[in-house]
């Protein structure tokens, strides 16, 4: 059983400074919405750490705070993500494959967990009414309409039965890391060393300058071959957790990092220690102030900031004195990919993340039918492997602390007992789709970024929807993993 702790949470989510390391929290939950289990599952499924590591720069000191933050159970696991129509955010389920789920659950209970604790209905929960509003109690306030076992859906009257095209698009730029860092290394006055064996796969890949003096990094990196460019920035000593990564990493895994510091810079250039880490003590900036910082360094890396929306989001650690900035265009989505983070405390900036790059299209490709769609789902590639995050599902809303949608009434049946001969009672939920709408939905395949796909939404009677890829076979080329 996982217990995950709210204060854990709220650190992984206050420190949002860089895709690959601290996961960002809207890159982590289109990355989790391809793993979560979907309709075949109802446990809880670890999530390894190769599934962060995009090719992006990951310094020992970002990846140790992020294995912190999982270690104090913030996000080692997640439980299948399922949304409720019309959408809203994220929703702990036993099943789904939609959405990104930022909430942990209890694999063990026959109600799943929301947020990390077991829903408790008392001695005949097995055979209680529970309804969406009581769900939500167990989710801090975000609960959403959830599915508490396997579903099978089965096509309805009247579905689409044709077939169209659809445009696939991805996010790509033009940038030259290299180009990028040494300009932006300029304007920042920044200086440092280059790792002396260049390894793109490595701790910091190719296109990074360390500060030694300061225990700074300043990096970008393209997303596989004219992908997105990513950049970042991290100071850790002015971090608030610096002291926490020395006295609460394992020692084997303190000196993997010290090794890997030193392949990376020389043996002569020491990870720092604890005693570098600074005193941050003092009240956190005030929000206009944070934005402000924000923006005028988000500025040195000739981003146009006036094209971009900033704001400081709801979910902010109170237990230590810095503020998150988030940002995206004005004229795109709070959540898309193209979202800035920016971490400030005492001592200025700490943290950094940002991406440039334009949606290009990559074609017009074959789709499946809707009914087809609905067969579809119950496949383990496209139900549990390949699930799709649909846009409307991370547009933005008021705070992170989303409403209820729809309140649906459920009964679990009671247990059977166990005799001789018995057929073994398993629980499965057919919903009968009732309409169909082709839209747009996230897909990580095998690229160096996400892909803009078609998708069809599903919609159920119960008022619940289900996500599906709507690229027809002709469409995908299937790779083999593993020769």
């Amino acid at each position: 059983m996982v217990d995950h702790d709210d204060e854990a949470l709220n650190r992984l989510r206050a420190t949002d400074p860089a895709t690959g390391s601290h996961p960002d929290l809207h890159t982590l939950r289109r990355r989790i919405a391809q793993k979560a289990p979907a309709s075949q599952a109802d446990t809880a499924t670890a999530l390894h750490d190769e599934m962060f590591a995009g090719p992006t720069i990951r310094a020992p000191w970002i990846a140790a705070a992020a294995v912190l933050a999982l270690g104090f159970g913030a996000g080692g696991y997640a439980i299948g993500a399922q949304q409720a129509s019309p959408a809203g955010g994220t929703v702990a389920a036993g099943q789904g494959e939609e959405s990104a789920s930022d909430r942990g659950g209890d694999s063990e209970d026959p109600l799943v967990g929301i947020g990390g604790r077991a829903v408790d209905a008392g001695p005949d929960s097995a055979s209680t009414t529970m309804n969406a509003d009581s769900a939500a109690e167990y989710a801090g306030g975000d609960g959403q309409a959830w599915d508490p076992g396997p579903v099978r859906l089965v096509a309805g009257a009247g579905l689409p039965t044709g077939h169209t095209t659809g445009e696939v698009r991805a996010l790509m730029s033009d940038e030259d890391p290299d180009a990028f860092l040494t300009a932006w290394a300029e304007r920042l006055s920044f200086e440092g060393l280059r790792p002396t064996t260049p390894d793109e796969q490595g701790w910091f890949g190719d296109d990074v300058i360390y500060d030694p003096d300061g225990a700074r990094i300043l990096a970008a990196n393209v997303d596989g071959t004219g992908g997105a460019l990513n950049f970042n920035y991290s100071d850790l000593l002015a971090d608030p957790y610096c002291a926490d990564m020395y006295t609460e990493l394992p020692d084997g895994e303190m000196e993997q990092m010290r090794k890997e510091f030193t392949d990376a810079f020389g043996a002569d250039v020491a990870l720092p220690d604890a005693s570098r880490c600074k005193d941050v003590s003092g009240p956190a900036p005030s929000k206009d102030d944070a934005i402000a910082q924000a923006r005028d360094f988000l500025a040195t890396t000739g981003l146009d900031v006036s094209a971009y929306e900033l704001r400081v989001p709801d979910y902010q650690d109170d237990s230590v004195n810095q503020v998150m900035v988030e940002g995206w265009p004005v004229d795109g989505p709070r959540n898309g990919q193209l979202n800035v983070s920016v971490t400030i405390s005492q001592q200025g900036v700490t943290n950094a993340y940002g991406m440039l790059g334009e949606m290009r299209s990559l074609g017009d490709y074959a789709l499946i039918s809707a009914t087809e769609a609905v067969e579809r789902y119950g496949q383990r590639e496209f139900g549990m492997e390949y699930g799709i995050t649909l846009d409307e599902d991370v547009e933005s809303w008021a705070t992170d602390a989303t409403t209820m949608p729809v309140e649906p009434d459920f009964t679990m049946p009671e247990p059977l007992p166990v005799e001789p001969g018995m057929k073994i009672p398993l629980l499965l939920k057919e919903k009968v789709v009732t309409g169909a709408e082709l839209t747009r939905g996230t897909i990580w395949g095998n690229t160096g970024g996400p892909l803009e796909v078609p998708a069809w939404k599903l919609t159920t009677e119960d008022g619940m929807h289900y996500a599906v890829l709507a690229l027809a076979d002709e469409s995908i080329d299937w790779q083999s993993w593993g020769d």
